[in-house]
């Protein structure tokens, strides 16, 4: 795990259209603002741009174990947000998923641990991908040299890139939607929209990662822009 740097944790879904204009105002006015009370570090808002779901939400948290606590369980009720049953009947093709950070490049590695109050290493880009994939965990170590001596030199050398970090599903299941996602991730952060688009839509990427030394059984890719961005204060 690269030392000191958070878990990324993705909430995506579909929202019905016609309410998206009030989802994105709850999200910006009360559900992100009680997830930064709740502990977490950013609560940022993603949209698809390619690929499904339309929403790619991301956070930094510290581990999972921030879905057992009081203060998120109550930031979850209706009493406290009266709004969020609406919301959710709006809502279709859930999945929460944590990651941990595996092995990163072009990502400034903490001088002090986010536990502890440092915020270096961020994920602060206005553009994502993100590939999701399946392997066999026998296969976990080919993953790991794969992306170190293959696509990061490449992602590296693109107009554009800004950091790429491999990612492994980490930590208890979300209580409320476990997740039905890949094992996998790897986020690309990007200067802009044509810088990811220049690097490999789905087909190419899925060609790369079937070229490599393991066997992906279920790839999924999209790439995102940002909307909101919300942090805590650190220290």
């Amino acid at each position: 795990m690269s030392e000191g740097l958070p878990a990324v944790y993705l909430a995506r879904m579909d929202v019905e259209q016609a309410g998206l204009p009030f989802f994105m105002t709850w999200y910006e006015q009360k559900h992100g603002p009680d997830l930064i009370a709740a502990g977490f570090f950013s609560a940022q808002a993603y949209h698809s741009v390619v690929g499904e779901p339309f929403v790619c939400n991301v956070y930094e948290i510290e581990s999972s174990e921030i879905f057992y606590t009081s203060a998120y369980q109550t930031a979850r009720t209706p009493e406290r947000d009266p709004d969020r049953p609406k919301i959710l009947a709006g809502v279709s093709n859930r999945s929460n998923t944590v990651y941990e950070q595996v092995v990163t490049t072009g990502v400034m590695l903490p001088d002090v641990p986010w536990a502890a109050g440092g915020r270096r290493g961020q994920i602060d880009a206005p553009v994502i991908s993100t590939v999701r994939f399946e392997t066999s965990a026998e296969d976990d170590g080919a993953v790991v040299e794969w992306c170190r001596q293959v696509e990061f030199p490449r992602l590296e050398a693109g107009n554009g890139f800004r950091a790429a970090r491999l990612c492994r599903q980490a930590g208890r299941l979300h209580p409320a939607n476990p997740s039905d996602q890949p094992r996998w991730m790897l986020l690309i952060e990007w200067q802009d929209e044509g810088a990811a688009q220049s690097a490999g839509l789905s087909s190419e990427v899925s060609a790369r990662l079937r070229a490599g030394p393991f066997d992906p059984s279920r790839i999924d890719y999209n790439l995102a822009v940002l909307v909101t961005s919300l942090r805590d204060s650190g220290d």
